[in-house]
């Protein structure tokens, strides 16, 4: 070892020259292996990642939400079966029917009176905009099954609808007499047509003197479109089994024999309106007496007209209904209480296909009803709108 060194003398020689780029800065000149790709970004692989990590968590999460509702509502209705009073319970008879105290006078009394509404155009299944007669059946199937109920209101306003709707909602008022369980109607703004239809069949109606009811008849529309089609040049081919097959088609007129037809039918389900009444109004003898009867004519009428014809029992407002519904019952402390059809969660993403196809009618402003071309109903047209 050279005893000369001294590390502290030692510098570098700033006048070496730089290595080249690409060189060997040991042997300038050489050429160095070729530089490795540039690492790429992860940037788009992370957010990929993530997106699945968040709809695979928003999945499990959607299904823990519809196991832990299912187990929830058995809960609640068992707890309803063991009589425990729980407010806002599910009903023994319908886990999907849920009860909500409205009125309660006495907390020891497990008596009471079951409220539905019957609010909107009578159709038979559309539980969002109309009186659904699906929904209101449930309600009422539910009420009647319920030992704690004595009696029923079901709170109207309604200008009438479906004829088999407002049908399928009478018989079920009236099991709900036949099981023992009074029921009456209070009527708010409308309780017409296929509304009283209903109401009909109730023990007692309650109208307020400014409510419009009764249009007691029948309706069935169509369009003639033959003129229209003929200045668009187009031409319809229908090819048909009978001369019956397309009675209503209204790209061609009308022939007297498919008239005669239409109207007979119009005239049978308005015989069977007339004999709904007879059978609910002790003022009227039978289907004739109200076939001939002055509001047979298919008018609205007044509450207060209507009372004097015997077409409702008393002018008031709800709480008068109320009133008389617990003196039905013979349950004055009984409690009113709503009754609501609760949707289920698969309910909900059925609605949701249901109204996935749009037509052209869907994407218009639905600011009144307009009664489907070929269907017999019971409903006050000037009321829709």
């Amino acid at each position: 070892m050279n005893s000369d060194y001294n590390p502290q003398s030692y510098q570098a020689d700033e006048s070496a020259p730089t290595p080249l780029r690409g060189t060997y800065a040991g042997t300038q000149g050489a050429s160095a292996p070729p530089s490795l790709p540039p690492k790429r970004s992860s940037f788009m692989s992370g957010c990929l990642t993530a997106m699945l990590g968040f709809f695979a968590f928003f999945c499990l999460l959607v299904l823990l939400i519809f196991m832990l509702g299912k187990g929830c509502v058995k809960l609640v209705g068992e707890l309803a079966e063991s009589g425990s009073g729980f407010p806002g319970t599910f009903s023994e008879s319908e886990e999907r029917v849920s009860k909500r105290y409205v009125e309660r006078i006495s907390a020891a009394s497990n008596q009471e009176i079951a409220l539905i509404e019957v609010k909107g155009v009578i159709v038979f299944d559309n539980v969002q905009r109309y009186a659904s007669a699906r929904r209101i059946g449930r309600e009422l199937r539910a009420a009647r099954k319920d030992a704690a109920v004595k009696a029923i209101i079901l709170d109207m306003d309604s200008p009438g609808g479906e004829v088999v709707a407002s049908d399928e909602i009478r018989h079920q008022v009236l099991a709900c007499r036949e099981a023992g369980k009074p029921v009456l109607v209070c009527m708010r703004s409308l309780g017409a047509s296929g509304g009283y239809f209903i109401a009909s069949a109730a023990d007692w109606i309650v109208a307020n003197r400014l409510t419009f009811t009764g249009s007691i008849g029948v309706i069935i529309s169509s369009y003639q479109i033959q003129g229209l089609l003929e200045k668009i040049g187009v031409q319809p081919e229908v090819y048909r089994s009978g001369d019956m097959k397309d009675m209503l088609n209204p790209s061609r007129p009308r022939s007297a024999a498919e008239r005669e037809y239409v109207q007979g039918m119009v005239q049978s389900s308005f015989r069977e309106f007339c004999q709904v009444v007879a059978e609910g109004r002790s003022a009227y003898e039978d289907a004739d007496a109200v076939a001939q009867a002055s509001f047979a004519d298919g008018r609205i009428l007044s509450g207060q007209d209507a009372l004097q014809l015997g077409l409702v029992d008393q002018l008031g407002y709800f709480e008068d209904a109320l009133l008389k519904a617990r003196e039905l019952a013979e349950a004055p402390e009984a409690s009113l209480v709503r009754f609501s059809s609760t949707p289920s969660f698969m309910d909900f993403i059925f609605s949701m296909q249901q109204r996935m196809p749009l037509s052209l009618q869907s994407l218009m402003p639905q600011n009144h009803f307009s009664p489907e071309p070929g269907k017999l109903y019971y409903i006050s047209p000037e009321l829709c709108y």
